[in-house]
């Protein structure tokens, strides 16, 4: 049965969450930890040894979440992992934590990732893991990719001359079997860089982020509307429906 929050409970969390500390209060109201952080920010009560999140912290959780491990997230913004998953639950895009590795999967993934016929899309595919997580793995087991690099064919360079304009450099990198920032890198050796002009709001753009905001993670959002998690959030403010929650 979910632990509801009572009188007695907030009285606790408002008095002693800034002297004392999350940890203090879960234990004194039965509620854990994250959900002690994440109650007391919607309250607007904040402990005297909690650095706030700024906009910007907030803004690289959002865009990196997807791709990177919460150890890198929490390297890269100088906080624990456990700062940074908490912050994922209060934005709605907390993922728990993969089921662990099996010894067969590892094998397969020692086998596949020197292999320079797969690509890691195709390696994590195989694995049922994410590319993020099986990067990881890989890295953590100290296994190392072929060196595939190679010079440009000329049957390449017309494909990137060909697509430029109508495909991602993902998706160009992943009908030539390279890198994305190869990609990057040739198109704008070649002067192929191109720059679109900003995509206009419609009305049907602003009705889905009104109807959806806050109920479904914005990352499921921004690929609906194939925009990034940035234009989402910066959109959501104008519209009146930012996740920033007054204090009570």
């Amino acid at each position: 049965m979910k632990n509801l929050w009572t009188k007695n409970h907030l009285r606790i969390l408002k008095k002693q969450y800034s002297v004392k500390g999350a940890k203090y209060v879960a234990k004194k109201t039965g509620h854990p930890v994250y959900s002690v952080v994440i109650k007391a920010n919607s309250l607007g009560v904040y402990s005297g040894s909690l650095r706030r999140w700024t906009q910007f912290e907030v803004n690289y959780l959002l865009k990196n979440y997807s791709t990177k491990p919460a150890d890198s997230i929490a390297r890269s913004l100088k906080r624990n992992i456990a700062s940074v998953e908490n912050k994922a639950r209060q934005l709605d895009i907390y993922v728990p934590k993969p089921k662990k590795w099996s010894e067969e999967q590892l094998k397969l993934l020692k086998e596949l990732w020197t292999d320079k016929k797969y690509s890691i899309d195709d390696v994590a595919a195989k694995l049922n893991k994410t590319r993020p997580a099986t990067h990881y793995m890989a890295w953590k087991m100290g296994l190392r990719r072929p060196q595939v690099w190679h010079f440009w064919t000329n049957e390449e360079t017309k494909y990137l001359k060909k697509n430029y304009k109508k495909k991602t450099y993902v998706q160009i990198a992943k009908d030539l079997r390279m890198t994305r920032i190869a990609v990057f890198q040739k198109a704008i050796k070649s002067g192929y860089r191109l720059r679109r002009a900003p995509r206009a709001w419609t009305a049907a753009d602003d009705d889905y982020i009104r109807q959806n905001y806050r109920k479904i993670p914005t990352r499921e959002i921004a690929e609906k509307l194939d925009r990034s998690l940035d234009a989402i959030i910066n959109r959501a403010g104008p519209l009146g429906i930012s996740r920033k929650k007054k204090k009570q």
